[in-house]
């Protein structure tokens, strides 16, 4: 770059460094750093001391840069990232401008953000409760999220990857039934009461909708809706944006639900590792000996873990109680 140009360059960046640019300048910087952006973010990957370790170094380098050997004087922190501009071109833009522009950025507060997310590892299955009491079955590296302001009037969650939805009929007061909206990209399916999977992998094109109760609407905002009921499916491709409905045997295609939920004879120390996993929460026993029970069950997989156990302790002549995130099982033997 011409030492003219270069001049120039330094000096648009000093304006934009303190807000004194205009728009076609700002533009301009914007655009230059946006050459730097595909780059690997390293620096995101910094802890908070890692990060300041850097901006010492890039001090040091800066100042060798500007300080004619021999001689020295102080570097005032207030001038520093005018400084920094002045050698962009001479120590990489790309980091320089990185630092800068995340400081002028508006500080986000992660402890106080309002999105509840539900995540499920690979070749797991997870059980969550809704706010408003629906009941939703993830499949393996499934993710569910809603805002924490998720209330009566307006239920919505957006979805990624596979998961089974029972959703409960809910007034709001004398007022119409609650809506309950699924957002999957700009895909969303909307239900009063009914159970229903939904199937929109990150690594496909296609959603699909299957219905085993009641009645949803599914469309794209633009220019398909479908109306399905009870065995009806549809498959929305996402870049052709066409849709196919078929009738189905919907029991057959979501029995990963009740996958983990159906054994025989199966020690309870096992089972009770499988539903820890399922519902997030420690079980323990008071009476190791239960652990060798041999414990047979059928669950169709949207039972909540208290209902669960209902069963599972008058089948195994146990106790339980549930407290704090942890269930303890007491007994003097099996059945």
């Amino acid at each position: 770059m011409p030492s003219g140009n270069r001049n120039k360059f330094r000096s648009i960046v000093a304006r934009y460094l303190s807000g004194n640019a205009d728009e076609e300048e700002s533009d301009m910087i914007e655009k230059y750093y946006e050459l730097f952006a595909g780059k690997p973010d390293r620096l995101s990957k910094l802890s908070d001391d890692e990060l300041a370790d850097v901006r010492e170094r890039m001090k040091g380098n800066i100042a060798k840069r500007i300080t004619p050997p021999g001689r020295s004087r102080p570097f005032l922190p207030g001038v520093f990232w005018r400084v920094a501009a002045a050698v962009l071109i001479l120590i990489g833009a790309g980091w320089v401008f990185f630092l800068v522009r995340e400081q002028r950025k508006p500080v986000v507060n992660l402890s106080a953000s309002r999105t509840v997310v539900h995540q499920s590892v690979k070749g797991q299955t997870k059980f969550v409760i809704l706010p408003d009491g629906s009941r939703v079955v993830l499949h393996g590296d499934t993710r569910v999220e809603y805002d924490r302001d998720f209330n009566r009037q307006t239920r919505e969650v957006s979805l990624s990857g596979e998961a089974y939805f029972d959703v409960v009929h809910l007034n709001v007061g004398d007022r119409k039934p609650a809506s309950f909206v699924i957002k999957t990209g700009k895909i969303s399916t909307t239900v009063l009461g009914t159970a229903f999977s939904i199937k929109s992998l990150p690594s496909e094109s296609e959603v699909v909708v299957t219905v085993t109760r009641g009645k949803v609407r599914v469309d794209d905002g633009n220019k398909h809706t479908s109306l399905l009921t009870a065995n009806q499916q549809v498959t929305y491709n996402t870049r052709t944006t066409v849709a196919d409905e078929k009738v189905v045997k919907s029991q057959e295609l979501t029995a990963w639900v009740q996958a983990d939920m159906v054994f025989q004879e199966m020690p309870f120390g096992v089972l009770a590792e499988m539903l820890e996993k399922r519902y997030g929460v420690k079980i323990s026993f008071q009476n190791p000996r239960l652990q060798q029970c041999l414990i047979t069950g059928r669950f169709s997989g949207t039972e909540t873990l208290d209902e669960v156990f209902k069963v599972l302790t008058l089948t195994s002549n146990t106790k339980y109680t549930l407290e704090s995130g942890e269930l303890v099982l007491s007994g003097e033997g099996c059945r």
